[in-house]
């Protein structure tokens, strides 16, 4: 038992990331609806009453601004291109993006396809001024919890970031993503 323990510790202090979180539900970051592409409507997950079909379950694109991060537990879009725009807890300049997947044992061919591959962030102000702040590949089959250093110096503070899924790692109908944080200096 000890040595479970030990290894659950262990992935724990790995997954640590010693910066602040401004894309943190709790702390007042939210999606932005109108920007973000449509969850992925799984046809074998219904809500049932009475045992009778009443609608299909879907999971909503703000699971990716929340700590818990088990199997399951992520946001999906169709295919493999989708988007989220992330209102930020505070105007900020950031400087770093993490992306976090699910790791573990129980992890099977389908939970590393479906994982976002190349992505692409940028900030966008209270106008709606867009800025490139980078294109990156998550190697989420080697290291669950990567961290990404923004390419671009913005001249200013933003309200939103925005996440673009450009491909994922294979999986022919949806993308998973677990979490994104975002961090300033």
């Amino acid at each position: 038992v000890q040595e479970i323990i030990d290894q659950v510790l262990e992935k724990l202090e790995e997954s640590q990331v010693p910066m602040a979180d401004y894309a943190l539900k709790s702390s007042g970051a939210a999606v932005i609806p109108e920007y973000t592409s449509p969850s992925f409507r799984n046809t074998a997950d219904k809500v049932l009453v009475y045992s009778l079909p009443v609608l299909h379950y879907v999971r909503s694109p703000e699971l990716i601004l929340e700590k818990e991060n088990h199997l399951g537990n992520c946001w999906p879009f169709h295919g493999s291109q989708g988007q989220v725009l992330i209102k930020l807890s505070v105007p900020i300049v950031p400087r770093a993006v993490t992306m976090d997947h699910v790791s573990g044992i129980m992890l099977d061919g389908d939970g590393i396809s479906s994982a976002p591959k190349d992505f692409a962030v940028y900030g966008v102000t209270e106008e709606q001024e867009e800025q490139f702040l980078g294109q990156f590949v998550f190697l989420a089959p080697l290291n669950p919890t990567q961290t990404f250093q923004l390419k671009n110096e913005l001249s200013g503070f933003v309200s939103y970031i925005l996440l673009q899924v450009l491909s994922n790692w294979g999986h022919p109908n949806y993308t998973c993503v677990y979490r994104l944080r975002v961090h300033r200096d």
